[in-house]
């Protein structure tokens, strides 16, 4: 539609005529001064030429303006069926984080106490997963007399795909606790076999696997059995400052049925402190080594050293902490990972209960 306003502004009923029409979305160009429909009505929608035009060009404007319609119609189609999606999109992902939301609440619950007391000693836990969810697993179960399983485990991978593997292995492990049947959980070589089987089974077609380290702690004789799969070694750290790796080895959880798990037994002595964690750890601890660590090994037992200046458990698993988030924003891509730790220490007061006997 045309209108020409260049001999007379248009009177209140033609405007609001245009207006009306304009919404309905039917085109309409004006020739002349709409200065005061601008200025009352900034959104209009109409197309305003003032001065003098070329007619035959205006012509020819307003027919390729009228041959487009269907295509501008369609396009404007198009753009509210994206928005809609988007909205979809926007649905989807409130809702995707709203159950992140819940999974990472529920991996926090089932986590140990930070600092709890244990038969003849302490544990002290480490649990900060790089996203909402974690894929590293961190249990303590309390057995009957004066023993005490620890498990670290990751699941390889990150997001939600890990923290369903690291869910399946917790399944297992609750599930092994509830029988009752102590001479299973009292065996890191059986249980890690029954952890490797459980993967196996529920992977079918795909590929997953993880990594754990399985040890029971024996407070009648300070005895500790290990087993491991694909772990890095626990590390024993002496009261003198001294520390020694327990080389224990075992195969990947979850690549082959029937895989079998040695396990060995150390006797720690009063005040020892021993330190399973996932490799998340060994990444952080490279941001910091100090020139003589050429090794990831080496530069987690580093971190262990410089944190054991202390004797109190909490206070060194404060320390930790606070060594990796000092270093930890130097991750960059791939490297980012889950940080998992838990410490046993060795009641040291077992020593002066000995020489009392």
């Amino acid at each position: 539609m045309l209108v020409d306003l260049s001999h007379a502004p248009p009177p209140g009923e033609t405007i609001f005529g245009l207006l009306a029409l304009s919404e309905m979305g039917l085109p309409a160009v004006l020739l002349g001064d709409a200065t005061e429909l601008d200025r009352l009505y900034p959104d209009h929608g109409m197309l305003l030429v003032p001065g003098i035009v070329d007619t035959h060009a205006l012509a020819g404007i307003l027919f390729g303006i009228t041959q487009r319609q269907d295509e501008v119609a369609e396009l404007l189609q198009e753009s509210g069926q994206s928005r809609e999606r988007i909205n979809q999109l926007d649905r989807q992902l409130d809702r995707l984080h709203h159950e992140l939301k819940g999974a990472s609440e529920l991996q926090k619950r089932s986590l140990p106490h930070p600092l709890q007391s244990i038969a003849g000693g302490s544990i002290n836990t480490l649990w900060k997963p790089a996203g909402q969810v974690s894929g590293d697993l961190a249990q303590v179960i309390k057995l009957t007399d004066g023993c005490t399983a620890m498990v670290v485990a990751d699941s390889i991978g990150h997001g939600v795909p890990a923290a369903m593997l690291s869910m399946i292995l917790q399944r297992t492990l609750t599930e092994a606790h509830q029988s009752g049947e102590q001479s299973l959980l009292r065996s890191p070589s059986r249980m890690l076999s029954l952890l490797n089987e459980s993967l196996v089974r529920t992977a079918g077609d795909e590929t997953r696997f993880a990594t754990a380290i399985y040890a029971v702690f024996d407070s009648r004789t300070n005895g500790l059995r290990v087993g491991a799969a694909g772990h890095p070694t626990p590390i024993v750290s002496r009261p003198d400052g001294t520390s020694k790796r327990l080389p224990v080895q075992g195969p990947l959880l979850g690549l082959f049925a029937g895989e079998s798990y040695p396990d060995t037994e150390w006797t720690l002595a009063p005040a020892d402190r021993v330190v399973l964690y996932s490799d998340g750890i060994e990444q952080v601890s490279m941001c910091r080594r100090s020139p003589r660590c050429t090794t990831a090994a080496e530069a987690v037992e580093d971190l262990v050293r410089a944190a054991s200046v202390t004797g109190e458990p909490a206070l060194f698993i404060e320390r930790i902490e606070a060594e990796l988030e000092a270093h930890e924003d130097r991750r960059t891509g791939e490297d980012i990972d889950d940080l998992t730790m838990l410490c046993l220490t060795v009641d040291p007061l077992r020593m002066i209960d000995r020489r009392a006997a």
